[in-house]
């Protein structure tokens, strides 16, 4: 039986910017479309945590969120929340790329 996939990240000020990091564990495949140089960090727009909350609230999808003291946030998913959670980082992820 295959592992459930997992989303393992790390959203995090960069200067004016946000950045996403994916921990070595996270699911690769949602992410491949955004990659810059380096696998694990991409740019993204500013979350929105009330919206994040209230999505996977909506559709019954658990996770877990914890801040950072730097004023980031980490979030992890698991199974079916991990692929509710790539529905709303679609647009976050898209929110960061220069146009």
């Amino acid at each position: 039986m295959p592992k459930a996939p997992i989303i393992d990240i790390l959203i995090a000020r960069d200067g004016d910017s946000w950045r996403i990091y994916s921990a070595p564990r996270s699911w690769r495949t949602p992410f491949s479309l955004s990659a810059d140089a380096r696998a694990d960090i991409r740019r993204v727009g500013q979350p929105d945590l009330a919206d994040l909350d209230r999505f996977m609230w909506e559709v019954d999808a658990p996770f877990e969120r914890r801040p950072t003291a730097e004023g980031g946030i980490e979030i992890v998913a698991a199974g079916r929340s991990a692929v509710v959670l790539v529905i709303w980082l679609h647009d976050l992820i898209a929110c960061g790329q220069p146009a």
